[in-house]
Order: structure tokens, then sequence, then C-alpha cells
């Protein structure tokens, strides 16, 4: 018989604000975090949008003492991480660490801060450089520096899969808990806004506005022209659910099912990604064993990109038939903007305010209908309604399809 894994406690540093209540809070009141970028020269460049973290004190979380030579990613997934903790009511004191993990997303990680320090090896003599350049450079840095602080010791991974980063994360971690190699696990991911990636995405030619129209995230709307880049971190407690039972931890819901599969590259035709979107929502679901018909809300990937958002659209439409005019589809990115290998944590906490709230935000800026997308959008206001299962689907350009089902607990 396959373990149960439960959701303990919730961590967020967003563009709507820091900490669970903040983040939820703004997004039903259809509160947007998506502004000029102030941290970035973008005079030379068309697009000036982004989703930005504004007011994130990671003293209150991490004490001052080493913060200097932390970057802002891993102050972000820091502070999640702390906020997270507290909120499982997880002790710290290290009695925990053999049975505690951590396993944490990210597309780019520190991507900015390891192109500055091998430029500064190439333009300097790497003897006189200080040690402390190269402290917190990695992709793994950010989740090191967390294991460390937080004294988990069981498991320590990084999972970097593109846009889908932080599901898979999310995913891996669920499977492990039931295989038994952990009782409790740091899950999510952590995104940072820098010029390096702005150019990544710029030059792809996919963010929002390049083509001189309205920039805006624009979540499966007809004038719909590219994502608004976004940073953040987003971190869950999973828990395998007899331990959070015997501490008597506040269970938020269960994760049930987690799907993924693969294209193989972005020039495949758009009825193939189409269809091996659909096979990952439906691996899900068969994990879970969860009937499309018992699916209650869709807390859909949609991030404004024509091709994208079209496939995604054509894919829930192919699985659930004529009952994806019946279930509620919505999407959170219209409020935060994109944040690539974060961006499924932050649905799925958002899902889990749903589903203990009875209320799905409304997705924003949707003013003109797409005809070709025939899905239950909730777009005027948010919608009160029960929730026992919800599916979250997240996907890559370059062919990631992941996707959960998470439930509200059933004991």
């Amino acid at each position: 018989m396959k373990k149960r894994v439960v959701i303990t406690g919730l961590g967020v540093v967003s563009p709507l604000g820091c900490g669970k209540e903040a983040f939820w809070n703004n997004l039903l009141d259809g509160k947007s975090g998506i502004a000029p970028m102030s941290t970035l020269d973008l005079s030379p460049y068309k697009c000036k949008l982004g989703g930005e973290v504004r007011d994130l004190k990671p003293e209150v979380y991490l004490g001052s003492k080493g913060l200097k030579y932390l970057n802002k990613g891993t102050r972000f997934l820091g502070s999640a991480a702390k906020m997270a903790i507290d909120d499982a009511r997880l002790p710290t004191d290290g009695s925990l660490s053999e049975q505690m993990g951590i396993v944490i997303g990210s597309s780019l990680g520190n991507f900015s801060e390891t192109t500055d320090y091998f430029y500064e090896i190439i333009r300097n003599n790497p003897s006189e450089l200080s040690p402390m350049l190269s402290y917190d450079v990695a992709l793994n840095s950010s989740i090191n520096y967390v294991s460390v602080i937080f004294k988990i010791k069981g498991l320590a991974r990084t999972v970097s899969a593109g846009f889908t980063s932080s599901t898979d994360a999310i995913g891996d971690a669920y499977k492990m808990i039931q295989r038994d190699m952990a009782q409790v696990i740091v899950a999510g991911g952590v995104e940072q806004i820098s010029i390096d990636l702005y150019l990544i995405f710029y030059l792809r030619g996919l963010l929002s506005g390049l083509d001189g129209t309205q920039e805006a995230s624009l979540p499966f709307d007809k004038e719909r022209n590219g994502f608004v880049m976004a940073e953040g971190s987003y971190v869950v407690i999973l828990e395998e659910f007899q331990h959070a039972l015997d501490r008597g931890a506040h269970i938020y819901a269960e994760v049930k099912g987690f799907g993924n599969t693969f294209v193989g590259g972005k020039d495949h035709p758009a009825e193939v990604r189409m269809c091996r979107a659909e096979k990952a929502m439906r691996e899900a679901l068969e994990d879970a064993e969860v009937k499309k018909e018992d699916v209650d809300f869709i807390s859909a990937n949609a991030n404004g990109c024509k091709m994208q958002d079209a496939i995604e659209a054509k894919a829930i439409q192919s699985l659930f038939g004529a009952g994806s005019i019946r279930i509620p589809v919505s999407a959170i990115k219209s409020n935060i903007g994109e944040s690539y290998g974060t961006a499924g944590a932050a649905q799925l906490i958002s899902s889990i305010m749903s589903i203990n709230t009875g209320k799905i935000p409304h997705i924003m800026n949707h003013t003109k209908k797409d005809q070709t997308i025939n899905l239950n959008l909730i777009i005027d206001k948010p919608l009160k309604k029960e929730i026992q299962n919800t599916l979250i689907n997240t996907m890559d350009y370059d062919g990631n399809n992941s996707c959960l089902v998470v439930s509200r607990l059933c004991k």
C-alpha cells in the first residue's frame, strides 16, 4: 500500500507579498504584482514590466549574520523555507534532521551570479579573488544554504527542468516519501529576475509587448502576446500522513498524483505537443486514482503565450470532453507573472488555499474571448466552490509537461 503524502506548511515570497496570507488575499482581491521593473535598466528594450519581489525583509527570517554574502534567490528561498517550516510547526533543534529532506526546483537558479563569477575569474587573477565571491554562485547553492541553516540531513536535491522545475521537484519529493526515503521534505522552487534571464526570454521572443502591442499578462485572452517575467520562491512542507498525525500537525491537503511527459523538443507539431500535455494530465489522475468527473478545479499553466495557451486549452478539452465546460479553470499568472521554474509551486499554494477556503481567484485582464478556447474560465470575480480534487498543470517551452493532483484530506 502506498504511503500517503500531505502538506503541512506553506511559505511564500512573491510579487504580491510575502507570507501566505498576503499572497492569498491579494489574489482574491484581484491585485497585480506586475509593474515597471525597478532593478534593471531596460531603457534600450521594448518590454518594461515584471513581477518583482519588493517587500521582503530576509533578516526577519534568516537573521543578519552572513546575509550580505547571499544572492537574491537564496534570500528568497531561505525566507520562504523558514515560513513553511514555522507554519508546519516543525522543530528546528535538529531532532528531525535525519528524517528531513529538501527538493527544490529552479530553471536558471543563480545564473547571473554564476556568469559574473566566471567573468571575474577570466578578467582577474583567480588567486586574488575573495573566496566569498564563490559562496553562492552554483545552481544548488541556495538549496545547500537552506539545508545547513535548518539542519536538514536526510537528502538535498536540486531539480532543473525548465518551467516545470518546481512541479517536478514536488512530484519527486512526493514519490520519495512514498518510497520511505524521508518523513518530511521541504519542496518548492525559486527564481530571481536578472538582466541575463531577461535577455534570454527577450531574444527568444517570449515576452509580452515585443510586437509593439499591449504589454500585459493575458492568459487565454484573444490578444495574448507573450508572458511577463517574474521572480519569487514558493515552498511547501510535504509529510508522510501518519507522521503528521502523530505530531498533531495541521494538514492543508493531500498530494494524490503526479504525471510527467516529454515531447522531445519545441519543433514538434502543436497536435503532438497537445497529446503529450493531455497524457501528463491523464497520468496524474491515474496515479491519484481520481476520475475525470471528480476534478473540481484546474489551475492552468496559462501564461499568455499564443501557442502554449492554445495547446493547453485543447489538451484540457480533449481529455475532459464535454466536462471541460463544467470544470472551473483559472490562472494566477495574470497577477504575478511567469516565474518559470517556481511557477508550479505558486499554483500549488494557490490551489491549496482554494481547497481550504472554497474560493478560486479569477483571471485578471481577460477582456476578449478567444473563440477557439472553450473552457469554463473564471474571469469576472472569484468563484465560491467546495473543492475536493484539483488538477495543476505546468508546461515548458522545450517539451516538459508536469501535472499534480491535490485533494482535500479524507481520513
